[in-house]
């Protein structure tokens, strides 16, 4: 056991030894150093190998960049030919020594399991990866012996079709990874809360390992398409696993390929599905029709109650029932629909959700309309067709809404004014109560008799038709101006009524005081004009 540990020692130091700038037959000896290292390093225990291997390969690369610099320098003797030769030799063991080393980790792999299966997972495509560098160190070769007039054919027609072999195979068992991965996906729809932990961690494995092998079998295709090989299947299927758009899917054949296959699909599919397909739009059609008809149906009932209701409900409150009755029942029968052709609705719950909150950051002034026409909506301070003063504009409330009021002025313009203007602003509503009081002031000469004057006013009001007889009606002497003595008159009258007896009150007032003598006076000045002579 000694003398085996201290053999594994002395070949440790013997990897680790640097090297520096090595004449041709220096390399010769390295290199036949390096085969014999690969022979040991096939027999060595497993722990060990990726350390030899990782310190032969940079001893390797020691040798391949003089044999790079020599090559640049034109320096062509048999000596290098040899050497590049070797080199070749080199890299194609090491190759095959990859692919048993490969086959040993699968095999190992598939009776592991937990952490162990998960290293050895790792550890093969780490091996891939090594393999994608040491087939362009194979063609990096294959170029040295061109310009060195070597005939590597042979090796050429030799590694072109290990290529083709491993692209097919990363090509299968990537289709066979995506395929267990949307086994997956479909299978997180139906699983229990346990269950859903394990599988999304196996579906992240899943995709980690198709980037990694992906990723081999880009570096596969693009020595394949260097030396001519057809590789368009491959490009199809690296897009429609990464979905990455770039210069490849320009390629005629490729995007031929790849709209082949899509329309293939979709024929598959449309065949296998059509006639569930037809059923779920048979389904949703004839939900969204009788939803509709419920729809009216509770608009119709709804308006009928709220409007004999003995609440007295005002019309903006009857149009918001009525309103959002229909289209709540319209909003059900619009989600049982969809769930009938299989659209899950908490997903979509959620995003209406999450949308409503980012709607309401971005409509934040007409979310104020809204709550102001709630509060307009409960405390109801005006109703269609009330005469109100709001934003000093005085007219008739034509329409209203949760988020803006329509007035219509007394000269027949139409104003909308947003709800949260007027609901944080001072609004008299002129028609609010049935009767109103018509306040007018009419003076008469200081020479005039007052008594005469009173008994008028009292007369006309108490013969007028519509002036009220209760509240009772009010001439009080009121002021002593410049030029008159003034009088309030202030009968009562219903709201309807105002305008008309302001202006017949107005008339007859007039009428009578021409008739009965009493004057009207308006403002006047003595002008006094003194002449003094010189």
């Amino acid at each position: 056991m000694i003398k085996k540990y201290i053999a594994l020692l002395l070949l440790m130091v013997s990897f680790i030894t640097p090297t520096y700038a090595q004449s041709i037959d220096e390399m010769k000896v390295t290199q036949q150093d390096l085969q014999e290292r690969l022979v040991q390093l096939s027999t060595a225990e497993p722990a060990d190998k990726l350390f030899f291997e990782d310190v032969l390969r940079r001893k390797n690369e020691d040798i391949r960049n003089e044999i790079a610099v020599k090559i640049q320098d034109d320096t062509k003797t048999p000596a290098l030919a040899a050497a590049v030769r070797s080199e070749m030799i080199l890299v194609n063991q090491l190759l095959s020594y990859s692919q048993k080393e490969l086959v040993r980790i699968t095999k190992a792999s598939r009776k592991a399991s937990g952490d162990e299966k998960a290293d050895l997972e790792f550890a093969a495509q780490k091996r891939l990866t090594m393999m994608d560098q040491y087939y362009v160190e194979a063609f990096e070769t294959l170029a040295w012996g061109e310009s060195l007039n070597i005939d590597f054919t042979n090796e050429e027609q030799t590694i072109l079709k290990e290529l083709e072999t491993r692209a097919d195979l990363l090509f299968n068992v990537i289709h066979y990874i995506d395929s267990q991965r949307n086994d997956i996906a479909q299978r997180l729809k139906f699983a229990s809360a346990e269950q859903k932990e394990a599988l999304k961690q196996t579906a992240v494995t899943m995709t980690e390992r198709i980037s990694l092998m992906v990723a081999s079998l880009e570096a596969t295709t693009a020595l394949m398409e260097e030396n001519g090989v057809d590789i368009t299947k491959y490009k199809q299927l690296i897009f429609s696993i990464t979905g990455d758009i770039n210069s490849d899917v320009l390629d005629v054949s490729v995007a031929y390929g790849l709209t082949e296959e899509w329309v293939t699909g979709f024929k598959d599919w449309a065949i296998e599905n059509a006639p569930s397909i037809i059923v779920k739009l048979i389904i949703f059609t004839f939900i969204l029709w009788v939803s509709r008809i419920l729809s009216r149906l509770t608009k119709t009932a709804i308006k009928k109650s709220v409007s004999h209701s003995k609440m007295k409900f005002s019309h903006l409150m009857q149009d918001f029932f009525v309103s959002m009755g229909s289209k709540f029942v319209m909003m059900i029968g619009i989600l049982v629909a969809l769930s009938q052709i299989g659209i899950n609705l908490g997903p979509l719950l959620t995003g209406f959700g999450v949308a409503g909150v980012v709607i309401g950051f971005a409509l934040k002034d007409t979310l104020s309309n809204f709550a102001s026409g709630m509060m307009i909506l409960i405390y109801r301070p005006f109703d269609v067709n009330d005469l109100v003063e709001i934003a000093g504009i005085t007219g008739k409330v034509s329409h209203m809404n949760l988020v803006s009021t329509t007035v219509k002025t007394i000269d027949n313009q139409q104003l909308v004014f947003p709800n949260n203007k007027i609901w944080g602003d001072v609004i008299k509503n002129v028609t609010a109560e049935t009767v109103r009081r018509v306040d007018m002031v009419f003076g008469i000469g200081y020479q005039d008799d007052i008594e005469k004057a009173k008994a008028i006013f009292n007369d006309i009001l108490a013969n007028h038709p519509a002036v009220l007889k209760s509240p009772e009606h009010m001439v009080k002497l009121h002021t002593l101006n410049e030029s008159s003595v003034d009088f309030i008159v202030r009968p009562w009258v219903k709201t309807d009524d105002y305008w008309d007896v302001y202006w017949e009150v107005t008339e007859t007032v007039k009428k009578r005081f021409d008739a009965e003598g009493v004057s009207i006076p308006f403002p006047q000045r003595d002008v006094h004009v003194y002449k003094h002579e010189a």
